[in-house]
């Protein structure tokens, strides 16, 4: 990374959107939480640093002082005084209230005739409270970071501003070489400062950040290099979806939530967000790689939109379920103009910063990260293209961490070798056809209201796009219910939700049952919960869950048109409950119909028949175990699964398989795959996984589905966990020639 020159006029000088709205909301933290005057904590550390006055005014005005003298496990990201003077400077200079109705004049700083002569603690004086609070909330994060945690490239600390985050790496030149670099331009000049509440980070300046909107940031002098993609951005109007910041009212007002009944079932009230933000992901080609496609301005792209799109219809099956003419003609906001078609696949739902695109091993997830057996993150997200999916895998998920969107293996999810992993280019089920469109871990940038990624191909919707879903999709709950990713929830971690929590419990979230999009409760009484990374037995150690006497249908993701079967993952035990599945075609009652009869989560497979449980043959015992996989086979005339093999209880076992990986392959799983962290063989009931069978049935690519699940137990205590659906073609599943893997 080299040196980012600070450029006041061009980095801080950004404004904030509508400062004086964001009123001071820090709870009076609890007084018996203080700490005796020997100890040192945070807000102790800072007070008595000459150097850091200013920032420690802040912190008073925000009242976070407070906070930061109590329990809790914070980093405190203090800027010297030098840098918050530069910044006050940008702010009370910044013009941009001009020619934007949402800025403030000086930001809300109070004016002040001989400004250039005043001291940097009178221009704090003359800051709102709700600035001050602004600016601190960016500074503080609700876990413990320490230098050491850098991972490589890429790395993201959260903040306690809700969905923004600091972007750390190093400095590899100037006046900083060698130092932890904050968002490329503040350096941490003093850095793992230990206090009893956590670690303090001195900063040399405030640390940046973008307070534009998407559109707005691309088009800034720093993003020039994507003019090719922005011009074909902004013929198509969805500029204007990129500035969407909130789910609002008819009246334009921000939606509020409020939940009554949050509590988890031991009484403890859990944290619910009150507001819904709204984020996007856009994946932009640079100029660099446009011209080595051949399109050096918007004419050569539409040229070759034409090429791309305008036989899609061969492979995207909506077109025509739907009818639909593709227009190459100049009315690029026409959905289905063959530009507009390009750009759309281009942008996501959901706001990710690109170490929580995919789950990966980094400093955040260490602690609970439960991948094995080699398994490399692999996830799918919905595009705004309509009912088309993105894949997007990590290879090297340990190591160099590459991400590939819509890598292209044959048999991805088959093979011929029974019980074994058998992930990679080398082998001969599994040959590479397209190695997928790479993303510049090291050239991403936040936005208010989002990410943009540079990515080293041209991106599209096309055959190899379709082909590299052909195979069994594992769709993680997470992932579709973007809510959970754009209001920062997805791959939190219980100390980061316990902080929004005013230090309360931290292991789940609540949500008022019209938050998501994609879920709609017929029975009021459901109650919504999202597990965040802990010792889960589920995939990406989180899972989503309905509570109660709990009636709710979820949109399923959209998948091309063929038979697929319907499969969900879920913990037989005695809280599991006795439901029944509907499918529809939207999320009206009337449209719903019952797939087979009442399902039993109650029920234990070591007693019930009709699951046909069978235990694993340890490896120890016989070298020739295939871990279950024929056992599977007939389990699944019966209906059920057992769970994959590719994640454990937990987090990530150290030992290996030496009858697959070598000794060095850290994530490997352990040489036995039965016992208290498989969630593939866990033993006895209460402590096992399965997959149920649900439906076998042709799915549309231009129909919506909605999965009904309806407690058909009158008895509170029960619940569903909804980790993550599978949806397997039935060629994959039917295969006579390979079977499918059991990670």
């Amino acid at each position: 990374m080299n040196k980012v020159i600070f450029n006041i006029g061009k980095v801080l000088a950004l404004g904030l959107v509508g400062v004086m709205c964001f009123t001071s909301c820090t709870e009076e933290p609890d007084g018996s939480n203080l700490f005796s005057a020997e100890q040192k904590t945070i807000a102790e550390l800072v007070r008595a640093d000459e150097d850091l006055t200013a920032f420690y005014r802040m912190l008073e005005k925000s009242k976070f002082d407070k906070y930061m003298g109590t329990y809790g496990e914070y980093t405190c990201f203090a800027p010297q005084n030098d840098g918050v003077d530069l910044y006050l400077d940008s702010l009370y200079n910044d013009e941009s209230y001009l020619i934007s109705k949402s800025k403030l004049k000086h930001n809300g700083i109070a004016e002040a005739a001989d400004w250039d002569n005043l001291d940097v603690m009178e221009k704090v004086e003359l800051m709102p409270d709700s600035l001050c609070d602004d600016i601190v909330r960016f500074h503080l994060s609700g876990e413990k970071h320490l230098q050491t945690d850098l991972d490589g490239t890429g790395t993201t600390w959260t903040t306690m501003k809700i969905g923004r985050s600091i972007r750390v790496g190093t400095f590899t030149d100037g006046e900083f070489v060698g130092k932890t670099s904050l968002n490329d331009a503040a350096a941490i000049v003093e850095g793992d400062v230990e206090a009893i509440n956590g670690v303090l980070q001195v900063c040399s300046t405030v640390v940046p950040r973008s307070d534009r909107t998407m559109n707005d940031q691309l088009r800034v002098e720093g993003e020039k290099d994507l003019s090719i993609f922005y011009a074909a951005l902004e013929a198509t109007g969805l500029t204007d979806t990129l500035m969407i910041e909130n789910k609002k009212n008819e009246d334009g007002t921000n939606k509020t939530y409020s939940l009554a009944s949050h509590n988890d079932r031991d009484g403890n009230p859990l944290y619910y967000p009150k507001e819904c933000m709204i984020k996007w992901t856009v994946f932009a080609e640079t100029d660099d790689v446009m011209r080595a496609a051949g399109i050096n301005n918007f004419n050569d792209l539409k040229q070759k939109c034409i090429e791309w799109y305008g036989n899609c219809g061969a492979w995207y099956d909506y077109i025509n379920e739907k009818g639909i003419t593709i227009s190459t003609g100049d009315d690029y906001t026409n959905p289905f103009n063959v530009v507009h078609m390009f750009v759309a696949y281009h942008i996501l739902r959901a706001g990710m910063p690109i170490d929580r695109i995919v789950y990966e091993k980094n400093s955040s997830t260490d602690a609970s990260w439960n991948f094995c057996f080699g398994y490399e993150p692999q996830e799918y997200f919905e595009t705004m293209l309509p009912n088309t999916l993105m894949k997007v895998w990590e290879t090297n998920p340990k190591t160099t961490k590459n991400l590939w969107l819509n890598r292209y293996l044959t048999n991805n999810t088959l093979t011929s070798r029974l019980g074994l992993c058998a992930i990679g280019n080398g082998d001969v089920d599994h040959k590479l056809i397209f190695a997928g469109v790479p993303v510049d871990r090291n050239n991403s940038v936040e936005t208010l209201n989002g990410y943009i990624h540079r990515i080293g191909g041209v991106l599209k919707y096309d055959e190899n796009a379709r082909n590299a879903l052909y195979e069994r999709l594992r769709l993680d709950s997470s992932t579709f219910l973007y809510e959970l990713i754009n209001n920062g929830l997805r791959g939190a971690t219980p100390a980061e939700v316990s902080t929004l929590n005013g230090g309360g419990d931290g292991n789940r979230v609540a949500f008022e049952n019209t938050f998501f999009d994609n879920i709609v409760c017929y029975n009021p009484g459901t109650l919504l919960r999202f597990n965040v990374m802990g010792a889960w037995r589920a995939h990406n150690s989180d899972q989503f869950q309905g509570w109660d006497v709990y009636d709710f249908a979820i949109k399923l993701p959209h998948v091309p048109t063929g038979d697929y079967e319907l499969r969900i993952i879920y913990p037989p035990m005695a809280r599991g409950g006795l439901m029944q599945f509907y499918i529809g075609n939207s999320s009206k009652q009337s449209d719903m119909v019952a797939v087979g009869i009442p399902f039993d989560a109650c029920a234990n497979p070591y007693e019930d028949a009709t699951i046909g449980y069978e235990d694993v043959i340890n490896r120890d015992e016989d070298e020739t175990s295939d871990c279950g996989v024929e056992s599977d086979q007939r389990m699944h005339v019966r209906g059920y699964m057992r769970a994959p093999a590719s994640f454990s209880r937990g987090t990530y076992n150290t030992v290996t398989d030496p009858l697959t990986y070598s000794d060095d392959d850290i994530y490997s799983a352990a040489k036995q795959i039965i016992g208290s962290t498989s969630c593939r063989t866990e033993t006895g009931y209460g402590t096992m996984m399965l997959r149920r069978i649900i439906t076998t049935q042709r799915f549309e690519q231009g129909k919506d589905y909605w999965l009904r699940i309806k407690n058909l137990v009158n008895d509170a205590n029960l619940g569903w966990s909804f980790d993550f659906i599978e949806l397997v073609p039935l060629d994959i599943v039917n295969s006579q020639s390979m079977s499918e893997d059991w990670y």
